[in-house]
């Protein structure tokens, strides 16, 4: 396993330079519009999912006092030799944390809408992709004692899995862009792409 740089030149390990598969995948994350209103940073990968992965955290500019409104993780994962689970050599990770309205927790189809932010953006995006599972998860909240009164708070992460069609991933970072927006209650605007530096085509 290894560290990539998503947004300078991938690295490469002592073995040698990253798969070349692997790396035109990883470059073309910067063809995915960024949208006003997260901000991105690179962390380490999962090291035991697979030989090779990358992941990226994004969080809301917007906040609940001090906590952003939305954050989320995407992870790519690839397997040279394939996965016959993922019926492929990549799969996407990704997975949504927000604070929702109470109304809007308390609606009893709220599951099936959330997931549906989700399939949403990866038509909207026209990502290609199969083997689409999740899960949607609503916690309500309500906080006891101390000398003020605290309000109930209401919270929903969508956590998911797909196999990419193609290593063209920029349409999959884009819908996960969409939801984490939509999951923090505004309309996906994407602005400007991303940009890798030291990278030409």
């Amino acid at each position: 396993m290894l560290s990539v740089t998503v947004y300078g030149r991938p690295r490469q390990n002592e073995a040698g330079a990253l798969p070349e598969r692997f790396e035109e995948a990883l470059l073309s994350l910067r063809d995915a519009p960024r949208p006003r209103g997260l901000l991105m940073e690179e962390i380490p990968a999962p090291r035991k999912l697979a030989p090779y992965s990358a992941a990226l955290t994004a969080e809301t500019v917007e906040t609940a006092g001090t906590t952003p409104i939305a954050t989320g993780r995407f992870v790519v994962l690839y397997n040279p030799n394939g996965e016959e689970s993922w019926g492929g050599d990549f799969r996407i990770v990704i997975q949504a944390h927000a604070r929702i309205d109470d109304e809007v927790g308390m609606d009893p189809v709220f599951e099936s809408a959330a997931w549906s932010w989700l399939t949403d953006g990866l038509e909207d995006s026209r990502a290609g992709y199969r083997a689409l599972v999740g899960t949607v998860t609503r916690v309500l909240s309500e906080t006891f004692g101390g000398l003020t009164l605290n309000d109930s708070c209401a919270h929903a992460e969508i956590r998911a899995s797909w196999s990419p069609s193609t290593a063209q991933l920029g349409p999959h970072l884009t819908a996960w862009h969409e939801l984490l927006l939509v999951a923090s209650g505004h309309e996906p605007a994407p602005v400007h792409p991303l940009t890798l530096a030291g990278v030409s085509r």
